[in-house]
């Protein structure tokens, strides 16, 4: 059955109107992988670094010429059970299965695109995230734990957005994130960034003034930058952040990361991330991909124990253990 078919039925079973009239596209992805963790029991069924998703998204005629309407709707996967968890009454509440979500919302945004470029309003991915830091996210496997150091926003609510035509490989954007349910006296953030390409070079630039201790507390701002290069089957990627964290010391991580096709179905990764005072993690994986819809990988991530130790309870509470990964992905 054609993915346009088969979006039809979804998009009708989440009461979407009109959009038999819009060009819509159903995707996503079922991640399953299998971790041992140092000093754990192994785990099976865990997410990865790719939680499992499914999405609709397509473009829509505004009826005026040389604009177009697009939408994008993602959800993350819940990949284990949820009816079968009982009901537990605490503190006279019940609490279980009632309040685990099967579905959760990556991406719910709508916009407008033409040749003066693209708005979006809604959740999305921050520029900050697709054309800096997530220059060195490579990898499938759960060895991504222990890497990212430079990591802070990947999607963000609450956004209006818009995006630069582009510029013979320059690209400008620029983001405002407002709610009024957090305290701060104008936007919860603003957001700069831009990114230029050519001949296999790319270099990201990145800022975020965070106005909204509710939603960003303790951080006050970050930049970053990120430089990669890319030559046949070789690839080389590099970020560096600087963050400014409330009541604590400023805050300097790194990521770098390389990748080879060894064939057209098989590839190595490496990646190494310097967080702060002595803690580091590297990762290696190899991804080999029996079609372009079917991912098989195995990785190793190691956390020194500066990271294990010292990280784990200075930023965001995250925790990082070192890890064996391998499992699969398969696409839609």
């Amino acid at each position: 059955m054609k993915k346009s078919i088969i979006a039809m039925a979804v998009a009708g079973a989440l009461a979407v109107p009109a959009i038999a009239s819009a060009d819509a596209t159903l995707y996503g992805h079922i991640m399953m992988a299998v971790d041992k963790e140092k000093n754990e029991k192994l785990t099976v069924g865990t997410v990865g670094n790719s939680e499992s998703r499914i999405g609709l998204r397509g473009t829509a005629d505004t009826g005026v010429d040389g604009l177009t309407g697009i939408y994008n709707v993602e959800f993350g996967v819940t990949t284990t059970q949820t009816s079968y968890e009982p009901l537990v009454r605490e503190m006279g509440a019940y609490t279980g299965a009632q309040n685990r979500n099967t579905l959760r919302t990556r991406l719910a945004n709508v916009g407008l695109t033409g040749d003066w470029g693209t708005a979006l309003v809604g959740t999305q991915w921050a520029p900050h995230y697709s054309w800096v830091t997530g220059t060195t996210d490579v990898m499938l496997s759960s060895a991504a734990n222990v890497l990212r150091a430079t990591d802070v926003v990947y999607r963000v609510d609450n956004t209006l957005a818009y995006v630069s035509p582009d510029f013979n490989g320059l690209q400008l954007a620029a983001a405002v994130s407002g709610n009024k349910a957090n305290s701060d006296k104008n936007a919860d953030f603003v957001h700069v960034a831009a990114k230029y390409g050519i001949a296999g070079f790319g270099a990201g630039l990145s800022y975020i003034d965070f106005n909204s201790e509710d939603a960003f507390e303790p951080l006050k701002d970050v930049t970053a930058v990120a430089l990669s290069y890319e030559t046949g089957p070789f690839f080389i990627g590099a970020t560096y952040s600087h963050l400014r964290i409330d009541g604590a010391d400023n805050y300097k991580p790194w990521d770098i990361a390389a990748t080879y096709a060894v064939s057209d179905a098989t590839k190595l990764k490496l990646a190494y991330a310097d967080f702060r005072e002595g803690a580091k993690g590297y990762g290696v994986e190899v991804q080999h991909d029996l079609s372009n819809s079917v991912n098989m990988f195995v990785g190793y991530g190691n956390a020194n124990s500066d990271l294990r130790d010292t990280v784990s309870s200075t930023v965001s509470g995250a925790t990082y253990n070192s890890v064996f990964s391998t499992g699969m992905r398969v696409r839609f």
